[in-house]
């Protein structure tokens, strides 16, 4: 699951999951973490999905 952290500081150590968690750049952990990390609202948040880019993005620039 990707989560973002939202806390008060430019970054966290998260030791049990052996990274550095920056705020507001999305991470990939385990679900199951992410759920015990959700559990604290005022420093994790569900990360929203990446933008997907339109059909007209991905056909400019293609030599068709």
């Amino acid at each position: 699951m990707r989560i973002t952290y939202v806390g008060q500081y430019r970054a966290v150590e998260v030791p049990a999951l052996g990274l550095t968690a920056e705020h507001g750049k999305p991470i990939e952990v385990p679900d199951d973490a992410a759920r015990h990390l959700l559990r604290q609202p005022r420093n994790w948040a569900e990360a929203k999905p990446e933008k997907t880019k339109s059909k007209t993005e991905t056909s400019e620039g293609s030599d068709q």
